[in-house]
């Protein structure tokens, strides 16, 4: 099966195709390190803690 489109109109429709395109989470990171290294930019991620859990407290109040 062929169909005869205007050009306009399929470049139309390659820009609303490349719109719908979802960009996956690897994706992301990568184009998120690139633009971190274009920039110098350099996140500091700072050391893990344990924080306060009220709702593990409150389980712990009760005897199975």
């Amino acid at each position: 099966m062929a169909v005869v489109v205007e050009a306009e109109m399929f470049e139309e429709f390659l820009t609303w195709r490349k719109q719908r395109e979802k960009i996956s989470l690897a994706d992301a990171f990568r184009e998120l390190r690139q633009i971190a290294t274009e920039e110098d930019y350099i996140l500091e991620v700072p050391s893990c803690q344990d924080r306060p859990n009220p709702f593990a407290d409150a389980i712990d109040d009760f005897s199975l």
